[in-house]
């Protein structure tokens, strides 16, 4: 049976190891130094975003508008701008007129309640009307129509 060697004999015998310093969890860097392989030199990953000179550096596509305004690339004049919405009284504004109509006689009211109409969509630099949001969820893009 061997007995067990004193501290300081194996720190005359043996190599320390030295911690490294280690990053907080909730650190999302990619740290410089050396894969785990120690073959190439990890370079920390560094984005850099190209500006459209418009200001808007994503555009939106005609068939996913939505009931605001966005910024899409126009069809018409090839501009990326955001887009001018104005709201417009449409099938479900009619049909929630005609129903409260028929039960309370205030058939008025739907067409007051903007969150009840359809929106159009016109480019903001050359006035095209390039789509409809209905509220129904559907979106209706136009071909080249000026107003």
């Amino acid at each position: 049976m061997t007995a067990p060697v004193p501290l300081s004999e194996q720190q005359q015998h043996h190599e320390y190891f030295q911690p490294q310093p280690v990053a907080p969890p909730n650190a999302h860097f990619q740290p410089s130094g050396m894969d785990p392989k120690g073959m190439v030199a990890l370079q920390p990953y560094i984005h850099t975003a190209v500006d459209h000179p418009s200001g808007y550096n994503a555009a939106t596509p005609l068939h996913a508008l939505q009931r605001g305004p966005t910024p899409v690339d126009c069809p018409t004049c090839g501009v990326r701008e955001m887009t001018r919405t104005e709201p417009e009284s449409g099938n479900t504004t009619h049909g929630w007129a005609a129903l409260i109509c028929c039960c309370f006689c205030l058939g008025c009211i739907p067409y007051m309640m903007s969150s009840l109409k359809d929106y159009n969509h016109y480019c903001g630099q050359c006035g095209a009307m390039l789509a409809t949001w209905h509220n129904s969820g559907r979106v209706e893009v136009h071909q080249n129509v000026r107003r």
